[in-house]
């Protein structure tokens, strides 16, 4: 009785939900878990007006829940801030939900504030996970309308050797020995995940693989490389959003890490997930970078036998 006035109540409460996300892609899809919650509570009775910056926008694409989209473009002297004060002054909210931490919703009219303040050197999953409350198995994901993965079968592998800073790039012949060894698992095929810019470094894969190796490398809409994350054996990458992105499709990830802080960015709270690192830390690494303008690598000492021991593990766990 009490479960059904819940939900009766929850039938008749309506929601409009003013949702700041971070403006980096990797950010936004750990951001995604609350706005997850909150459609699932809400379910058809919530509007959301959504402020992110142009390079996540697309991960919302199928949130059909979305009345505005607003992107947040930086302008000098932050005047973006009051841009964005214009647009949303004449409106209520019931709510709003800020991942960058500003001082807009105290001037806007705004029942109820959550203003999201990142702990110094705690992991950003579990931050916002206990925050919000969110649910591990319901509301980490990325929601979609259709199928996104139009691969024929789900016997493949992905990977993303690029990242947008040199120093936490796992060399790229690296990359290609372990696409060598899955192949010679048994795995069909290897499709290399990135952005438009990184797809200029795949002709080493192609060279070496063939059409063993297939270039995603902005080739498709990101949420399709989700549809694609979501089908595949496993996913190998450095610290990146396609990271990110393959801990919530739920595949078994191998994340590598050496000058940036898998405490704080590792997803560690999956089971999923599986860390390998530098060797050496990522306290003495990140004091070479010079204020990050190193562009040398700083993932050398990687080991290539400990993610291939990963790897045996996962595909021994589906009997592959």
């Amino acid at each position: 009785m009490f479960q059904f006035a819940c939900n009766i109540l929850s039938i008749c409460i309506y929601m409009h939900l003013l949702f700041i996300s971070s403006n980096r892609i990797g950010d936004s899809l750990i951001n995604l878990q609350v706005l997850n919650k909150y459609i699932r509570k809400y379910k058809k009775n919530i509007e959301v007006t959504l402020v992110s910056g142009p390079l996540p926008m697309p991960i919302y694409d199928d949130y059909s829940m979305i009345s505005r989209r607003i992107n947040l473009t930086k302008q000098k002297y932050n005047l973006h801030w009051l841009k964005l004060y214009k647009e949303l002054s004449p409106l209520k909210f019931d709510e709003i939900v800020d991942f960058r931490s500003s001082i807009i919703g105290y001037f806007l009219r705004v029942k109820k504030r959550n203003i999201f303040k990142m702990k110094k050197g705690k992991n950003i999953y579990e931050q916002i996970h206990h925050r919000f409350d969110t649910d591990l198995k319901k509301d980490f994901k990325i929601l979609i309308d259709r199928v996104r993965n139009i691969f024929p079968n789900s016997n493949y592998a992905c990977l993303a050797p690029f990242t947008n800073w040199p120093p936490k790039e796992w060399p790229s012949e690296q990359f290609v020995k372990i696409a060598k060894y899955l192949i010679e698992k048994g795995i069909d095929k290897i499709f290399i995940l990135g952005s438009e810019n990184e797809s200029s470094k795949f002709h080493h894969f192609e060279s070496e693989l063939g059409d063993k190796v297939i270039n995603r490398c902005g080739k498709q809409h990101i949420l399709n490389d989700y549809g694609l994350l979501q089908k595949s054996r496993l996913f190998i990458g450095n610290d990146s959003s396609m990271m990110h992105m393959a801990s919530l499709s739920k595949t078994p990830t191998i994340g590598l890490f050496g000058p940036t802080n898998d405490n704080i960015y590792f997803p560690k709270i999956f089971d999923h997930c599986h860390l390998v690192r530098s060797s050496e830390s990522y306290e003495s690494l990140v004091s070479k970078t010079q204020n990050y303008t190193l562009n040398n690598c700083l993932m050398n000492d990687v080991s290539y036998n400990q993610v291939i021991d990963k790897i045996d593990n996962i595909l021994n766990a589906q009997n592959f």
